[in-house]
């Protein structure tokens, strides 16, 4: 594309840019097959910016495909072309004219689709933040009937309304027993990823760029966001013939999958295995052979005092261990810990006011 031609086009997308919410841009970028691939890092970076962001995005993504019904509707097509010869003189090509009337369509009939939404949307289904302190623990029930426990120091935000119900983990883990809806799939939102189950038992943790889904009963879908933009997905079949939208992974009871960034691990055990890693809802956390550093880490996910492991000699010990989660007694299970540690492995524990540090024990 010569230079003048990429500054025209860039002039006709600042125009359209300026007229519509940032949600309805991108959406449309993306539904016009012109997106580039600095925009695309700028909506990413967009949508991780506020939770607000990604639901103005998927409300966005809902009125769009309503748009569907109404696109040879002639008032509509008659306002879309008045609207366009208002805002250029110049004739766009007819790709970018397709995108373009479908913006100024989306803001012809937004208000009224909008108001229809919000309309169907019960009082009760408002968005809910919920979290834990470090050290807490919370059980709860949706309005829909799933319950969710929350572990130590986590976060989430509940969006349910009549076509989905979502929710946002923004950190920390959850544990989910989804009641069936065979018309809306309940979706986890866990940084780059959707988990996504319609009646099941799973836990979400997410820790940076970790991500570990569990599942203990039925199925779960884990789908990259891409899978979210226009790309349509296909289904599977759960087993009383309900529909799940996936072009992800599926996970069955028993199995366990770790991400880091693009990296995944899948592995398919049993009920015994998933029970260990989510024994933190019975008020333990267990450890089997594990490396010191890794069980430390896990300790201090439930301390105020924290933990150090200041040597690399003894950050691979394999430590077999159990920690009390019990909220009030919590300070006094970790000294209990740390001193059973200390008995038990070539480690001394040097203890201060605001934090405790490991190192090998002197022989």
């Amino acid at each position: 594309m010569s230079k003048g031609k990429a500054s025209v086009n860039e002039a006709r997308t600042a125009i359209v840019r300026e007229s519509v919410e940032p949600a309805e841009w991108f959406v449309a970028r993306l539904y016009s097959g012109d997106m580039t691939s600095a925009e695309e890092f700028e909506m990413r970076r967009w949508l991780d910016e506020d939770p607000a962001h990604r639901n103005a995005y998927e409300r966005a993504l809902r009125l769009w495909d309503s748009l569907e019904d109404l696109k040879n509707d002639e008032d509509i097509r008659r306002a879309t072309e008045a609207g366009l010869a208002r805002r250029q003189r110049t004739a766009f090509t007819s790709r970018w004219f397709i995108s373009a009337a479908a913006v100024v369509c989306a803001m012809f009939v937004g208000a009224l689709v909008v108001t229809v939404l919000d309309t169907m949307r019960p009082d009760t289904d408002a968005a809910e933040i919920f979290e834990t302190e470090i050290g807490e623990r919370s059980t709860f029930t949706l309005i829909d009937g799933s319950e969710v426990t929350l572990n130590t120091s986590s976060r989430i935000l509940v969006d349910f309304d009549q076509r989905q119900r979502r929710i946002l983990l923004d950190y920390g883990e959850i544990y989910l027993d989804v009641k069936r809806d065979p018309e809306r799939a309940l979706s986890v939102v866990a940084g780059n990823r959707h988990v996504t189950a319609l009646g099941t038992k799973f836990s979400v943790y997410l820790a940076g760029a970790q991500l570990e889904v569990a599942v203990t009963e039925g199925t779960v879908v884990v789908d990259d966001d891409s899978a979210r933009f226009p790309r349509r997905s296909e289904s599977i079949t759960a087993p009383d013939n309900a529909s799940v939208r996936t072009g992800g992974l599926v996970l069955t009871a028993g199995s366990v999958a770790k991400f880091v960034d693009d990296q995944k691990s899948v592995t398919r055990g049993d009920a015994d295995d998933v029970d260990r890693l989510q024994s933190w809802r019975k008020g333990l956390v267990r450890f089997e052979d594990q490396p010191l550093l890794r069980v430390m880490s896990e300790v201090n996910r439930y301390s105020q005092l924290k933990i150090l492991v200041e040597e690399s000699a003894i950050a691979d010990l394999p430590v077999s261990a159990v920690l009390d989660l019990d909220q009030a007694q919590v300070p006094e299970h970790v000294e209990l810990l740390l001193s059973s540690l200390e008995e038990l492995y070539p480690i001394k524990v040097l203890r201060h006011p605001d934090r405790y540090v490991l190192i090998a024990a002197q022989t």
